[in-house]
C-alpha cells in the first residue's frame, strides 16, 4: 500500500461512522415521519413545505453537520496526535490535506445528491404533491450552504488541535454577517426613533444573508446568482487559507490548541465583540438610552467603550495564552 493509500484508508478509517450518518441526517426530516402512522400525510406535508422553502433564519441541523464534518476532516488526526507521525511519513501536507477534504466535502456532496434522489422518488410515491424541479432547487441551494459551513471547518479543525474549540470559532467566523446585521439593525433602529420590530431594512437582510448560517431557499433571481457567487468564492478561499495554513504548521506548537498565536488575539477579539453588544443591550435596558439620532451615537460609544474594554481586560489577563483553552 503507497503512502496515499494509506492516508485514504486512515482517513476512511476514522471518519467512517461520521460519513455513513450524514445521508440519514440531511434526510432526517423525511426518515422520521415513517415513525407515525399518519406517516403519508406527513410527508406529503414536509414534501410540499421543503418545496416551498423555508425562512431564512430559521435553523438548519444540516449547517451545524456540515460544519462539524468539515471540523473532523482533520480534527481527530490533531486531537488525537496523529499529525506528527502522519506527517513524519514521505506523503506531503498538502496530499494530507486534500485527501481529508475530499473525503468529507464528498461524502457531502453525495448525501445531499442521495437525499434530492430520495425525496424525488417519494415525491413520486405520495402523488407528487410537490413539483420536483422545486424540490431540486431548493436542495441544491441548500446544498452550497452546507459547503460553505463544510469548508470554514475545515480551515478551523486543520489549524486548532482542539475539536470543540475549532468548531466554536467556526460558529463564531460563520455568524459574523449575522452579528454585524444585528448591530446594524439595532443601531439603525435607535436612528430612525422606530421599535426594531419594525424596522428591518433590506440592506440588512442582505448582510444577514451572507452567513453560512442561513437558508438559501427564498432567494431566486438575481439576488440568488450574488449570493451563490459569494458563497463559490467563500469556499474556496477557506479551502485554500486552511491549506496554507496547513502547510506553516509548527509542528513543535502542535501540542497547543492555537498553533498560530494570532488566533488567540482573534478569540478575544470574538468573546469582546460579543460580550460588548450584550452589555450594550443590557444598559440600554437598565438606563433607558432612548431613541433618536443622540441615542444611536451614545449606543455605539457604549458598545466601542465595552469591547474595547473587555479585549484589554482579556489581553492583561492573557485567558486566551497557551494552553489555558485546552480541552
Amino acid at each position: 500500500m503507497g503512502p496515499r493509500s494509506a492516508v485514504w484508508w486512515y482517513a476512511w478509517r476514522s471518519l467512517n461512522g461520521w460519513l455513513i450518518a450524514t445521508p440519514l441526517v440531511l434526510a432526517r426530516n423525511w426518515l422520521l415521519p415513517f415513525l407515525s402512522p399518519d406517516s403519508m400525510s406527513l410527508l406529503r406535508q414536509n414534501l410540499e413545505r421543503t418545496a416551498l422553502g423555508q425562512p431564512a433564519y430559521q435553523l438548519d441541523l444540516g449547517i451545524f453537520w456540515a460544519m462539524l464534518l468539515g471540523v473532523l476532516s482533520l480534527g481527530l488526526v490533531m486531537r488525537r496526535g496523529y499529525i506528527l507521525s502522519l506527517l513524519a511519513g514521505p506523503i506531503r501536507r498538502k496530499d494530507v490535506y486534500a485527501i481529508h477534504a475530499c473525503l468529507t466535502g464528498g461524502a457531502l456532496v453525495a448525501s445531499q445528491l442521495l437525499v434530492v434522489l430520495y425525496l424525488c422518488a417519494l415525491d413520486a410515491i405520495a402523488g407528487m404533491p410537490a413539483s420536483p424541479t422545486l424540490l431540486v432547487h431548493v436542495l441544491l441551494k441548500r446544498l452550497l450552504v452546507y459547503l460553505a459551513a463544510w469548508s470554514l471547518g475545515v480551515a478551523a479543525g486543520a489549524t486548532i488541535t482542539s475539536v470543540a474549540l475549532a468548531y466554536v470559532c467556526a460558529l463564531g467566523v460563520a455568524g459574523f454577517p449575522m452579528y454585524v446585521g444585528t448591530l446594524i439593525h439595532y443601531v439603525d433602529s435607535k436612528w430612525a426613533a422606530m421599535p426594531s420590530m419594525h424596522l428591518y431594512s433590506d440592506v440588512i437582510q442582505d448582510v444577514i444573508q451572507l452567513s453560512p448560517l442561513t437558508l438559501l431557499d427564498p432567494v431566486t433571481g438575481a439576488s440568488l446568482a450574488a449570493y451563490a457567487l459569494w458563497f463559490v468564492a467563500w469556499i474556496a478561499c477557506w479551502l485554500v487559507l486552511g491549506a496554507r495554513l496547513f502547510e506553516r504548521l509548527p509542528l513543535e506548537l502542535v501540542e497547543e490548541t492555537f498553533p498560530f498565536g494570532a488566533y488567540r488575539r482573534l478569540l478575544a477579539l470574538g468573546i469582546s465583540l460579543l460580550a460588548g453588544f450584550i452589555l450594550t443591550t443590557w444598559i440600554d435596558h437598565a438606563v433607558n438610552l432612548g431613541q433618536g439620532k443622540a441615542a444611536a451615537i451614545e449606543a455605539v460609544c457604549v458598545w466601542l467603550v465595552g469591547s474595547g474594554a473587555i479585549f484589554a481586560a482579556l489581553d492583561r489577563a492573557g485567558v486566551y495564552r497557551k494552553r489555558r483553552w485546552d480541552t
